[in-house]
């Protein structure tokens, strides 16, 4: 990408002498010390981008989870059965031994994904209570309460592998 120069045509530059202009200097490392650098960089590089991928593959169920639980009503009485319906196919999607669980065991399967318990009150038990019988209802503060708690499980939970690898 050298340009060609020409002398100066003005009268008042014709006596000047033209500059010459040095070779152009290569970006590419000339030592074999920069190229291996380069490569391990390309590789550490590479090696991140894929487990961040991973890392995004893996937790995507989450995300897709916690918008199924911002997409539900709170002011609907469907809400508690709603709601169990996300957190039992995420609890599923973690262990499929899960499928079988129902009432008290579903609150001890999530509590044991968390590092303190979440669900071991009177509301959570009124919830799986409400799977049942009809008659149990909510206040509109302890639906937004059950689904505050959901969103929080789903965003502190440890998966299945977190809890065989850490």
């Amino acid at each position: 990408m050298a340009v060609e120069h020409t002398p100066p045509s003005t009268y008042i530059l014709r006596e000047l002498h033209d500059v010459t202009v040095p070779d152009s200097v290569s970006w590419m490392p000339q030592t074999i010390g920069w190229k291996i650098f380069g490569g391990l960089l390309l590789i550490l590089v590479g090696y991140l981008v894929y487990r961040y991928c991973r890392n995004w593959w893996d937790n995507r169920y989450r995300q897709e989870a916690i918008k199924a639980i911002d997409e539900l009503d709170n002011g609907s009485d469907s809400l508690p059965h709603d709601v169990f319906a996300v957190l039992k196919v995420v609890l599923i999607h973690l262990d499929s031994g899960n499928a079988n669980l129902f009432g008290q065991n579903v609150i001890v399967a999530l509590d044991n994904h968390l590092e303190r318990p979440l669900f071991n009150d009177d509301v959570s038990s009124r919830w799986i209570d409400s799977l049942i019988n009809p008659a149990v209802q909510f206040k509109r503060e302890e639906r937004e309460v059950i689904c505050e708690r959901a969103v929080t499980w789903l965003k502190t939970h440890s998966s299945c592998e977190d809890n065989r690898h850490g």
